[in-house]
């Protein structure tokens, strides 16, 4: 009979301190996860302070530390990302990998999370939407830069390189720019090269057609003075003051200065009158206008208007003379 007792009373012990260890188990697991809980809230508070800071790293140490309580902890985990994908997107767009740089931004744009530093994202974003932009154009630019080259439009074509030479692109892009502007610039020399030879031909002939000129211009005049020495023995001036005076080819040039001045478009070319005479001995001429003001002669042109001039065969007085034409 005592024997039955002690083994209920030990039972009884027994059941009343696996109740009172599950209790204190019980207990101790809630206040844990009482505590834990508190560690999390505390951890990804601090954390998102350091994150809209842009205090990365310490950011994500405390994101750490949530997912070290619960690995599977949703927020820590997506913020964790967001910072990983923020800081590879600012090297992308240290590195002017503009192209990347985008299609990072629109990965991030789809983190539940962005609103912690959307505006931070969305300035790189303008900024990169620019420059992909830029170049598309120049992917674009082959076309608009031969263009203006076969219109000789070189410094046209400079400029717009250069200006996009002055932005912040990767090194594909601005070999593809440096490319073109030796392409523009050898272009340019053989043009330029091309147009100076021109310019030396044209001054050649220019040239040559000038000592023509010349030539004609001193054949004329060596036969008018002797027509005029000719005219001068075969006028009979009962005094010998006009061969003390002026000779005939000497008062066309002196009448042909003042035709010329009062008279555009004048001139080389005249009809000699001889000599007139009206109390005072008097060269006279009549200065031609051509058609075609580079005519060597006027066999080679139609007249189209005249005008009469005296010379004083002693004193060289220059006179327009009407009457000389009527």
């Amino acid at each position: 009979m005592v024997r039955v007792r002690v083994g209920k009373k030990r039972v009884i012990i027994g059941l009343t301190i696996v109740i009172a260890i599950t209790i204190i188990a019980t207990l101790g697991i809630g206040r844990i996860k009482v505590v834990n809980a508190n560690k999390i809230s505390s951890s990804l508070e601090l954390g998102i302070k350091y994150l809209t800071e842009g205090k990365y790293d310490k950011a994500k140490e405390e994101f750490l530390r949530v997912t070290s309580i619960d690995n599977t902890h949703e927020e820590a985990i997506k913020l964790m990302e967001l910072i990983d994908d923020y800081l590879k997107l600012e090297n992308l767009y240290k590195k002017k990998e503009y192209v990347s740089a985008l299609d990072l931004i629109n990965k991030i744009n789809e983190n539940r999370y962005l609103k912690y530093i959307e505006e931070k994202v969305n300035e790189l974003s303008v900024y990169i939407e620019e420059k992909i932009k830029i170049i598309n154009e120049i992917n674009n630019i082959d076309g608009q830069i031969d263009k203006l080259i076969s219109e000789n439009k070189y410094e046209e074509a400079i400029s717009l390189i250069n200006g996009y030479l002055e932005q912040d692109l990767e090194e594909e892009y601005s070999n593809k720019l440096n490319t073109l502007m030796s392409k523009v610039n050898d272009s340019k020399r053989s043009y330029d090269e091309e147009q100076k030879r021109i310019a030396i031909e044209e001054e050649r002939k220019a040239e040559e057609e000038r000592k023509k000129q010349e030539e004609i211009a001193k054949q004329e005049a060596e036969n008018k003075k002797e027509e005029s020495s000719t005219n001068s023995e075969s006028v009979n001036l009962g005094t010998n003051e006009v061969n003390e005076g002026i000779y005939q080819l000497d008062a066309a040039e002196m009448a042909l200065q003042v035709v010329r001045r009062e008279h555009p478009g004048y001139g080389p070319h005249y009809f000699e009158r001889g000599l007139v005479t009206e109390g005072e001995w008097r060269w006279a001429f009549v200065f031609l206008k051509l058609e075609d003001s580079n005519a060597a002669s006027i066999e080679d042109s139609n007249i189209i208007g005249q005008v009469g001039y005296t010379v004083n065969a002693k004193t060289g007085e220059v006179k327009q003379e009407d009457w000389l034409v009527q």
